[in-house]
């Protein structure tokens, strides 16, 4: 006698393909976005002291001291850096100990709860409360630019590589220091750290706005279309970050529009640029009752009121942290989160 086997019900399948659907986004998910993945490094290094041919652009032909003061945006205090000369030209080297001569110590190591001062760095911290969006400012003065240093969670290079950031900074021994572009989270764009070229885009068709420092000191914004990484290694680029958008124009100015979909109020971080050896890193506290965070426009305007000629957004959100002497100084979001990298400044 022959059994015929009844046809499930069609309930029966859509739950089984649901399930099997299901089964196939974890393993995916855990590949991608939780087990840490290690990319082979691209591993050409730049060359301290290359000249770049960009280099008379260098403060993008704007003096950022020169600028007319503007309303602090949702605020009425005006937050503006120590008045310093115009950009001269950078050293093909990177060293600024004598353009600033009078802002390091003979020798000794002088810090407070929110400065330090010493041969190599001088750098301040000013905190800002104003009409609900709380931000702090860490500017600071580098004798030389290999004091500006980035670094990868647990010094490994690779994607869904996280680690907290003070830790990371930590093993840096970076005096301060900010979250980077969050670069573990995907699989494109270029990566260049410490004058090494990690990641170098391949045939993907880059979108994201880009931020290079250079040996010399200088940084420059530009947007992805045409952008060459191999000039740009040539030109002696020391650090390349993939993420933005780029938040003032060519001469220094706030913008309205951006290469970013996260434009509305979000707790943000900051990289600015005044001129060579002198930079700032922004963060701006958000998401909660105490501060509200800041839209891109905001954010833009707010660069350009610090007088700042150039200024890059890195990754934001819960990643945006802020750290002194190995202490947290702003608020995160949701208590904050782990990150792929960092940006720190450490004696050289």
């Amino acid at each position: 006698m022959q059994l015929s086997r009844r046809p499930l019900p069609v309930w029966v399948l859509v739950v089984a393909d649901v399930l099997a659907f299901a089964v196939a986004l974890n393993v995916f998910a855990l590949f991608h976005h939780v087990l840490p993945w290690k990319e082979v490094s691209v591993g050409i290094r730049s060359e301290r002291g290359a000249v770049s041919s960009t280099a008379d652009a260098s403060a993008g032909g704007a003096d950022p001291y020169a600028q007319e003061a503007q309303a602090l945006p949702d605020a009425s205090a005006e937050p503006a850096p120590e008045a310093a000369q115009a950009p001269a030209e950078p050293d093909p080297e990177g060293h600024f100990a004598s353009k600033f001569a009078d802002k390091f110590s003979a020798g000794a190591v002088e810090q407070t709860d929110s400065s330090y001062r010493s041969a190599n760095i001088n750098l301040t911290i000013t905190p800002y409360d104003e009409n609900g969006v709380r931000f702090f400012v860490e500017e600071f003065y580098l004798s030389d630019i290999s004091s500006f240093q980035t670094g990868f969670a647990h010094d490994n290079f690779g994607r869904g590589n996280y680690e907290s950031i003070p830790i990371t900074l930590g093993r840096m021994n970076a005096i301060a220091g900010i979250n980077g572009d969050y670069y573990g989270g995907r699989s494109d764009g270029i990566v260049l750290r410490n004058g090494t070229l990690y990641r170098d885009g391949g045939k993907k068709k880059l979108k994201r706005d880009l931020c290079v420092l250079y040996w010399d000191g200088r940084l420059e914004t530009y947007s992805p279309e045409g952008f060459d990484v191999q000039a740009e290694v040539e030109n002696g680029a020391y650090q390349i970050w993939n993420f933005g958008p780029m938040l003032l124009d060519e001469g220094g100015h706030a913008m309205t529009e951006f290469n970013s979909d996260v434009v509305r109020r979000n707790p943000r971080t900051a990289l600015g640029y005044f001129e060579p050896g002198h930079y700032c890193f922004v963060v701006v506290d958000g998401r909660s009752d105490v501060s509200k965070g800041l839209t891109l426009q905001n954010l833009s305007k707010l660069m350009e009121i610090l007088g700042c000629v150039r200024a890059y957004n890195m990754d934001g959100g819960k990643t945006s942290e802020m750290f002194y002497n190995g202490e947290l100084v702003n608020v995160p979001a949701d208590g904050g989160r782990m990150s792929t990298d960092v940006i720190g400044i450490a004696e050289p």
